[in-house]
């Protein structure tokens, strides 16, 4: 395929057939066409098409508006890693920095109804790769995608890949999380069909997916069977995430951590009677450092002096007590 970008007709042609037809026969068209001028002529004969040239100038116009942008595969800033996919999206709609897209990107998925546990091994390994230069890209789904995605309030930039139009949050808490990529069109209300056309994406512009605390036949299975028909490598983190195995991903990936962050894959090897001991003291040594209000982990960890190990067994511990709750962007609070 040739690249370049194509001028505000082109793009219009280019975007009604995109949305007339599927990404496979999309590519079919353009090939038998020979040029955008005869895909002009072959959509005017379509008999059954409700998206024509008006239709595409319309979505343009409501991008322009929001600043979104909306990318053709010929486009230099598509990804080259996503043009390379079996039925890669003809158009993505972007909201944010396109740069993003040319960088070395890791994707981090998982289940919605995740632990605490998972959830936090989630944010801490989207920090570290994001802070080796990766830019993490993820689902912008309750639990493990919102953990991952939310290394943006540590300043590090992050995708978020939606099943919806570009104007259209999903789920709604994560309005402050909005800064997402999709290919459906604007005002697109997300449905069930759309999720796994949002996976290939995801796995797609990725050469490696790290699947954290997944449930049987859940969304995020089907994105790690995307990534390995498109030959990426697939990481699964299904039990507690804080064991030696995992220092496999990092290598897998080629980043080291610094010396001071290797302490997330340290295991610490005592008795039950001493990891208890070890565990209530660091509850009473948490809740003597948090109130109502809520506190970053990270913050706290440090503030503590605890290890990153025991405080997440001991928040997990308190969560379950119903001592503490969870809020947005890795934080956590006392329950009064």
């Amino acid at each position: 395929m040739k690249i370049n970008k194509l001028n505000n007709k082109e793009l219009e042609i280019w975007l009604s057939l995109a949305r007339t037809v599927g990404p496979v026969k999309f590519f079919s068209v353009l090939r038998a066409c020979g040029s955008l001028d005869e895909v002009l002529k072959y959509l005017n004969k379509l008999t059954n098409k409700d998206y024509g040239i008006q239709s595409a100038k319309e979505e343009i116009k409501n991008a322009e508006e929001i600043g979104a942008k909306i990318i053709p595969t010929c486009n230099p800033d598509y990804p080259d890693i996503l043009r390379n996919i079996s039925g890669c999206p003809p158009v993505i709609t972007t909201l944010g920095d396109v740069s993003l897209l040319s960088r070395e990107i890791i994707a981090i998925i998982g289940g919605h109804n995740s632990s605490m546990n998972g959830r936090n091994f989630a944010n801490k390994l989207a920090l570290d790769l994001s802070e080796a230069g990766f830019v993490i890209v993820s689902g912008l789904a309750k639990g493990i995608d919102t953990a991952a995605n939310s290394v943006i309030y540590k300043n590090h930039p992050t995708i978020a890949v939606t099943a919806s139009g570009i104007d259209v949050v999903y789920p709604r808490e994560n309005l402050d999380l909005y800064k997402r990529i999709t290919e459906l069109p604007f005002a697109t209300k997300p449905k069930s069909q759309y999720f796994p056309q949002r996976n290939r994406i995801i796995s797609g512009l990725s050469p490696g997916v790290v699947v954290i605390e997944a449930s049987k036949n859940s969304g995020s299975l089907i994105t790690a069977d995307f990534a390995l028909n498109q030959g990426r490598e697939v990481f699964a983190v299904s039990g507690f995430p804080l064991d030696s195995r995992f220092d496999d991903i990092i290598e897998s990936i080629r980043f080291s951590l610094p010396p001071q962050q290797k302490s997330l894959f340290d295991v610490e090897h005592c008795s039950i009677n001493q990891k208890q001991e070890k565990l209530q003291q660091a509850k009473s040594v948490i809740v003597d450092h948090i109130n109502s209000v809520p506190v970053d982990i990270d913050e706290l960890i440090l503030a503590s002096g605890l290890s990153t190990n025991i405080t997440l067994m001991a928040l997990l511990e308190l969560e379950l007590e119903n001592k503490i709750e969870r809020s947005p962007g890795n934080k956590i609070s006392l329950i009064f």
